[in-house]
């Protein structure tokens, strides 16, 4: 006998929920004084060892056919009109946009219990505070706020028994669709902070890839049919912008997303359909700007965030800043005010290499609010290493020390820095001393490791490496090599600075290594001042490639960068703990060759970075592989590789 298919399976759970929803409604009859209690569908307890906290999160076949709160089954009165209702929500995007975040917030936290676009706006606002603060009762708090925000949302999208008659959906349906994909990939995000366990970590998976795939459905239908000419939108005519501009803010933001995920877990996610491409994103991100509706604010940011901080790290000398600063153009003259913008515009002068325009208008960005502290966090960390680049380390010590004060972002690496900072204002003020005597830098260091946290059931791999740097400063008697440059390195700050800032760290890198007799200091502190000479002449470099013609001078930088790297080299066989310096040599090399078009010497040392994780464990090697990777894909688009 032939085994019954999938959809017979699913009519007899949809039939058996039928019968179940039945009974419940002949054994219990609410009266008019007293409001209908929800079927047992709609609270199925995570406590059973189900993976999720109702069938909202499971997007089930027959989803939740009670689920409507009492207030809004037996009082429909309650509810605002809807035109009313959307004039409230662009009052409190407007707030928020005008730095006014405690009235925006008060507005949308009066009527989330019962209107969907309410419920996502204080859920995001929510869960805004708790990711930039970290802490457990924010994070509680928007978790319980967006999971009642998911049962309202669930309430008002298409039941999957008029879908299997073939009704289209109203307009409500389409746009409760989209609301539930955006309250249900905040949700996941804040699964994943809300707890470190395994469970905790596939639960936020599950309810991110059913976000994509609703997101991804939507634009199936109401995007690309459009542009194709399809009348498959006809339903979305009233505030169509506001609808179809949420549409494009997700499915960008995931093509994103996707597209930079480590190669290790792209294959994984290839197998279950979830693929990206940054073009498309960023495309699906543009038409949304450009349409004007309730998201575009949310996208033109998006794309900031992209070219500001996931292409500064990918390909720092490539940013697309003239797009930044056309989008912080516009949306200034709509919200002069807007902290957020300015901030955008701050990193970008920092991005222009124009560091003392940058600390101005971050300083401005902190004056101009004080309703939202952690705000200031944000400005606080891109003052602190424009102060590292300056060599103004007393200065950057302090932001330092507010950072670790206030935030709870990654104490381990503030109190990290604030001792690297403070060594480095030690041993300027006396150059003859090389070893940190001073109590206070010493018990910061000490105390570096018992601030560590977890992410998603992981450790931070850079608190790793400060733990471990800090470990190192104690095995040495108190002396590292010139940390706060090495801190500037690790943390991407090299191509930041102008000829004149990277010539002068080349000239203390290539002093200091004379000073270095220790034969127990040799090898490791040799080979990662060669490492960082190098790239520093790599960034010299850099600087004049844009220019009509490659001059001697500028020859002469690369040249003298592949030396200092390959000496770096010459140590593999002795380093005995920062076995990331050879590493990180190997792709300084691989990015040298492919600069000069040899494409093969190029393939040859990144193959050798990754034969050195193959061989031992090493800090920030995840980092390393990611560039590896990146640099690997640029490669491919040359030639096979």
């Amino acid at each position: 006998m032939s085994r019954p298919g999938p959809f017979f399976n699913e009519f007899v759970m949809v039939f058996e929920r039928i019968n179940i929803f039945k009974r419940e409604k002949t054994e219990t009859t609410p009266t008019q004084d007293t409001p209908s209690t929800p079927s047992t569908l709609t609270n199925t307890s995570a406590a059973d060892g189900s993976l999720f906290e109702n069938d909202a999160d499971s997007h089930a076949p027959l989803r939740m056919l009670t689920s409507t709160t009492p207030d809004m089954q037996n009082n429909p009165k309650t509810d605002l009109d809807v035109d009313m209702n959307m004039a409230l929500v662009k009052k409190s995007l407007k707030l928020l946009l005008d730095n006014r975040f405690n009235e925006a917030e008060e507005i949308l936290q009066r009527h989330y219990t019962t209107d969907m676009h309410f419920a996502l706006g204080y859920g995001a606002m929510i869960t805004f505070q708790a990711i930039m603060t970290y802490d457990t009762k924010e994070i509680e708090k928007g978790y319980a706020i967006l999971s009642q925000g998911l049962q309202l949302t669930d309430s008002k999208r298409q039941k999957k028994t008029d879908y299997l008659r073939m009704r289209a959906p109203s307009y409500e349906e389409v746009v409760a669709e989209l609301l539930y994909a955006e309250t249900l990939l905040l949700n996941s995000l804040l699964t994943f902070a809300q707890s470190d366990s395994v469970i905790a970590m596939i639960k936020g998976a599950v309810k991110g890839r059913t976000a994509y795939a609703i997101y991804k459905d939507l634009h199936a239908k109401y995007i690309l049919k459009t542009d194709n000419g399809s009348s498959n939108s006809k339903k979305v005519t009233k505030l169509s912008n506001d609808f179809l501009s949420g549409i494009l803010l997700g499915y960008g933001c995931f093509q994103i997303a996707l597209a930079m995920v480590p190669p290790k877990l792209l294959k994984l996610l290839e197998l279950v359909g979830l693929q990206g491409d940054t073009q498309t994103g960023l495309d699906a991100l543009g038409k949304g700007v450009e349409m004007e509706g309730l998201r575009s604010p949310f996208c033109a940011q998006a794309i900031m965030v992209y070219h500001t901080a996931f292409k500064f790290n990918l390909d720092p000398y490539n940013i697309d800043l003239d797009t930044v600063d056309a989008l912080i153009a516009k949306f200034l003259t709509l919200h002069p005010q807007c902290v957020s913008f300015h901030f955008f515009s701050g990193r970008s002068a920092i991005l222009a290499r124009d560091i003392p325009k940058g600390k101005d208008v971050f300083h401005m960005c902190i004056e101009q609010q004080n309703e939202w502290v952690t705000m200031h966090h944000t400005c606080w960390f891109e003052l602190m290493w424009a102060a590292a680049m300056q060599q103004q380390w007393d200065q950057a010590a302090d932001y330092a020390e507010r950072l670790f004060g206030a935030s709870n972002w990654s104490k381990t690496s503030y109190l990290y820095l604030l001792a690297v900072f403070r060594y480095a204002h030690y041993v300027d003020t006396d150059p003859s001393r090389q070893y940190a005597n001073d109590l206070n830098i010493t018990a910061l260091f000490k105390d570096v490791k018992e601030y560590q946290i977890r992410i998603a059931g992981k450790r931070l791999q850079i608190e790793k490496y400060c733990v471990r740097k800090a470990r190192t400063f104690r095995l040495q008697n108190n002396f590292l090599y010139l940390p706060a440059l090495e801190a500037l390195y690790v943390w991407g700050m090299f191509c930041l600075l102008n000829e004149e800032m990277a010539k002068k760290f080349i000239r203390q890198c290539e002093d200091k290594l004379e000073t270095i007799t220790d034969p127990q200091l040799c090898p490791d502190d040799r080979g990662l001042g060669y490492v960082m000479v190098g790239a520093l002449w790599k960034h010299c470099y850099l600087l004049h490639l844009k220019e009509a013609a490659p001059t001697e001078e500028n020859e002469f930088n690369l040249n003298k960068a592949e030396e200092a790297l390959l000496k770096s080299l010459t140590y593999e066989k002795t380093i005995e703990k920062d076995h990331f310096v050879i590493a990180w040599g190997n792709y300084e090399l691989a990015e040298l060759h492919w600069l000069r078009g040899d494409y093969n010497q190029s393939t040859g040392y990144l193959k050798a970075c990754k034969k050195v994780s193959a061989k031992v464990k090493y800090s920030l090697e995840g980092r390393i592989m990611f560039k590896v990777h990146n640099l690997n894909e640029r490669l491919k688009q040359i030639k096979p590789v």
